[in-house]
């Protein structure tokens, strides 16, 4: 009977270690599966089995100037086929990279260092650097006038060729009709698209007389004047002002942090390269320049 309980216990311990080899068998499996699945989502699209995915494209986008970024939210489609495109291309000039090697390796090796040297400074040398409240208000006190918000108007136009038209448009609007839909339909200036909307301009920047004029109305009034320049005759409306007024310590903080910290992230690396510098050992040959400057013409 003991011989058979032992039997029955040693059997036992085998199943129990096949099942649970099993049962890890399928666990693996399972996260494998997961992660294909996860793989896949991230596929935008497949060009001759060359997988283009979501992180390519962000990472072409962060690297690319802000208007294709722009681009990209107008329309996608027209970002990721130019994405292909640029694929199609690489796979085709794979075919002579051979020829093209050395002149590929020399433009990596340049574009390496300065993409190295640009994240070591962006990512650590910069968490060294510490901007205190004490500095942002020092810098605040001691330059007010870089703060100076100058005085704007905006205002809206209707241009037409001649006096007589201007003041019969004058008339129109002073019995209620719309400025905006006169300057819409019978505007001569490129601002009837817009309704006859300028926007906003600083007060310093117009024609003295003009600004003179402009200051003794208030939002919503016309100009009684009617303006002649070189376009036509021009009759104008302020849709709004603001005063001249300093932005506030809290409204410059972060304008002055980052000025700081640009001014911080340059002496540090002037510090950082006088020491390197130091400790490096360093050797010109003035003829090999002469000989550069020939291959450069």
């Amino acid at each position: 009977m003991k011989i058979k309980i032992i039997k029955l216990k040693i059997f036992l311990r085998k199943w129990k270690g096949i099942i649970g080899l099993a049962f890890l068998m399928i666990i693996t499996i399972f996260l494998i599966s997961l992660s294909i699945v996860k793989e896949r989502r991230k596929i935008v699209a497949v060009v001759n089995g060359y997988k283009i995915t979501i992180d390519d494209i962000l990472e072409k986008i962060r690297s690319s100037p802000e208007v294709y970024k722009e681009a990209f939210f107008i329309d996608p489609k027209v970002v990721i086929d130019e994405y292909i495109n640029q694929i199609i291309l690489f796979q085709h000039a794979k075919k002579y990279e051979g020829k093209l090697k050395k002149k590929v390796e020399n433009k990596i090796k340049n574009y390496y260092m300065e993409v190295l040297t640009q994240e070591f400074v962006e990512n650590i040398l910069i968490n060294e650097i510490t901007i205190t409240d004490e500095e942002i208000s020092n810098y605040y006190n001691t330059h007010l006038n870089e703060f100076i918000i100058p005085e704007k108007v905006q205002i809206s136009e209707i241009v037409v060729s001649s006096k007589e038209k201007a003041d019969e448009i004058l008339n129109r609007l002073r019995l209620g009709e719309s400025f905006e839909k006169i300057a819409e339909t019978e505007s001569i200036s490129f601002t009837k698209e817009k309704r006859g909307e300028i926007g906003w301009i600083e007060v310093e920047k117009l024609n003295p007389e003009v600004a003179s004029l402009i200051s003794q109305l208030k939002p919503g009034e016309i100009l009684a004047n009617i303006i002649k320049t070189e376009m036509g005759y021009h009759i104008i409306k302020l849709t709004g002002r603001t005063e001249k007024r300093i932005l506030t310590l809290n409204e410059a903080t972060p304008m002055i942090k980052n000025l700081l910290l640009s001014q911080k992230k340059k002496k540090e690396v002037e510090d950082l390269m006088k020491k390197l510098k130091e400790k490096s050992k360093i050797e010109i040959y003035p003829s090999r320049i002469e000989t550069l400057k020939e291959k450069i013409k």
